[in-house]
């Protein structure tokens, strides 16, 4: 039984042998696992016709690529031609006035008593113009404008003072109300009013008061009596 099965082997195993010299007899380089294609079929294969002049219009046109003198749009920063204004264009700024320097006569809002400033109110006290100081007594005694009286609207007897007014004073001449340096001179305002009342046509309001007064070296005199202006 096993001479027989090495038999059956041998056999199969010339077999195999015998077909593989018949193919390597008579195969060739030519169709041995490749395929050959017949002369003269397909000889046009590589040669590609040129494109009309309808598909090179039809084409995109290159690309720019960016230089490094171009100017940077890549963050959506374009480059500002505005031309840049001289300083003689720039608005000139200004700021709130001073008011001790303010326009003379002016009247801030309707209602309010004329402003006038050093120059004029030294005028007024030269002629002999009634003063008025509006401020606290202990602030008047410490020094004052020579003859100016003293009528404060934070203390009393002011409505009594300003009736003796009326009656000594003539309405038609100037009186000069002064403060502190207060840019509405609410107490200087105050009184104005008050004289107004009882008939004062001409009252104006030193911008600036005392403070400015003794800045510029004007006359001064202290304690509770109101002293002597030029004309009396």
């Amino acid at each position: 039984m096993k001479a027989m099965f090495i038999q059956l082997a041998l056999v199969v195993g010339i077999a195999v042998v015998v077909g593989l010299i018949y193919n390597l007899a008579t195969g060739s380089a030519d169709n041995h696992l490749g395929l050959t294609v017949p002369e003269g079929r397909y000889a046009n294969a590589l040669n590609c016709p040129k494109p009309s002049a309808a598909v090179e219009k039809a084409a995109p046109s290159t690309v720019k690529e960016p230089s490094s003198s171009d100017p940077d749009t890549s963050s959506g920063n374009a480059p500002d031609n505005t031309p840049a204004k001289s300083p003689a264009e720039e608005p000139e700024k200004t700021g709130s006035p001073d008011p001790a320097v303010s326009d003379p006569g002016e009247t801030p809002e309707a209602g309010k008593t004329p402003r006038i400033l050093i120059d004029e109110a030294f005028e007024e006290w030269e002629v002999g113009t009634l003063f008025i100081d509006a401020r606290r007594t202990k602030e008047y005694v410490k020094g004052h404008i020579p003859g100016a009286i003293s009528i404060s609207p934070w203390e009393k007897g002011r409505e009594e003072k300003v009736a003796r007014l009326a009656q000594t004073e003539p309405h038609a001449a100037p009186v000069v109300v002064y403060c502190t340096r207060s840019k509405d001179c609410e107490d200087s305002e105050e009184i104005s009013s008050n004289l107004k009342q009882v008939g004062f046509e001409n009252v104006l309001v030193f911008q600036g008061g005392f403070p400015v007064w003794q800045e510029k070296k004007k006359p001064v005199v202290e304690g509770e009596e109101p002293g002597e202006r030029p004309g009396q």
